[in-house]
């Protein structure tokens, strides 16, 4: 009886052992079936976040370049802004001079009442212009021709002799004074002109500009005229066929003759208004037309400047760096688990093979008293 008990005593242990065995086996396939999943969840994540580290990327990227054409677009509106501001000065400074020349020229200030009288009468050829409105000068030299030519400036000049003798026909009916004409058809184009006489002396020809057909009158004129530089003594030099006058206008030199004297303030204003008015005027067109071209880049690029600003997605960065934030923590909690897991099973391998050494221990325990007890059984079956 007593080896039968242990037997079955050993029976139970064994069992139990092997149930143990299956338990541990299946929580350990278990385990190994989730370290599999989680592994592929933690090889998607891993692939998401790449994709969204390098969308990121290209976003910093793209945000960067948005900034930069910010940035210049920012340094060209200011610069088309204080080119404006410049340019819209000059035109105020044109249209200011323009209007006081205006004035001027429209009541001829400075003219005698004669010239006035013709300027305004309808029986004659009232836009025949004065000798002062044909010669453009350079600036530095203005006041040295007006000077030079300051007994010819009132002169007006009209195309034949009859224009003339009508003009002063009127003058003398309506007692207006005297009057001065240049007759075109009757002044030789083909006129010499001479050489400098010296070195520091320009042609007066050379600074100044006419229309063509006001040519063979300035060859008339200025044909054998030179403007001395300040470092010229004009009364030292020989007296020639030529006049010469300086830089300054304060004297002239002829063959036989000398004059000058002080230059007032406001000498070389009267020549060439006619013709300054028309460059005055047509500097204020093109100054007009590029202030409003300044005017159109600078909307155009405060217009750039509103779309680049509408590209800038921070809202979109940051969702993406939050985004990156959630799976590198659930590739982190992806790992956690199966180190866990591979923990859990590296423990089932002990307690497995303790199982494993527990059952043979049991088992080699009680083979003598089941070979015992196999050996009673026999004895009893044969009596």
């Amino acid at each position: 009886f007593d080896a039968e008990k242990k037997v079955a005593v050993a029976d139970t242990s064994v069992m139990n052992l092997q149930r143990s065995l299956q338990q541990v086996a299946d929580e350990t396939a278990q385990r190994n079936s989730q370290i599999k999943q989680i592994n592929f969840e933690r090889e998607t994540a891993t692939e998401d976040l790449k994709q969204s580290q390098d969308h990121l990327h290209e976003l910093l990227a793209k945000q960067e370049e948005v900034k930069s054409k910010i940035l210049q677009s920012q340094e060209q509106l200011e610069t088309l802004r204080a080119e404006l501001v410049e340019e819209n000065r000059k035109l105020d400074s044109r249209r200011n001079e323009h209007d006081l020349l205006k004035s001027l020229v429209e009541s001829l200030e400075g003219y005698p009442d004669s010239i006035k009288f013709l300027k305004k009468n309808k029986d004659w050829n009232n836009e025949a212009p004065l000798l002062s409105d044909v010669f453009v000068v350079k600036n530095e030299y203005r006041t040295a021709i007006e000077n030079l030519l300051d007994n010819y400036l009132n002169y007006y000049i009209v195309d034949n002799l009859s224009e003339a003798v009508k003009a002063v026909n009127l003058l003398e009916t309506n007692k207006k004074g005297k009057a001065n004409f240049f007759i075109l058809n009757q002044i030789d184009d083909k006129t010499s002109t001479v050489a400098a006489p010296a070195s520091g002396l320009t042609p007066a020809l050379d600074l100044v500009t006419v229309d063509e057909q006001y040519r063979p009158l300035a060859q008339y004129l200025l044909g054998n005229v030179f403007v001395a530089e300040e470092h010229v003594d004009i009364a030292a030099l020989p007296a020639g066929k030529e006049k010469i006058v300086d830089k300054a206008g304060k004297m002239v030199r002829g063959r036989f003759t000398i004059g000058g004297g002080s230059v007032g303030l406001f000498e070389g204003n009267k020549i060439g208004r006619a013709k300054n008015l028309e460059r005055l005027a047509n500097e204020i067109s093109e100054l007009t037309a590029k202030t409003t071209e300044l005017k159109n880049y600078i909307s155009e690029t405060q217009t750039l400047i509103t779309g680049f600003n509408q590209e800038l997605n921070d809202r979109a960065i940051e969702e993406t760096r939050r985004s990156i934030n959630q799976r590198e923590n659930s590739i982190t909690n992806f790992t956690n688990r199966i180190e866990n897991f591979e923990h859990l099973n590296q423990s089932a391998e002990k307690r497995t093979a303790d199982l494993e050494d527990q059952l043979a221990h049991t088992n080699d325990s009680i083979a003598d008293t089941r070979e015992e007890l196999e050996e009673i059984t026999a004895l009893l079956r044969t009596s």
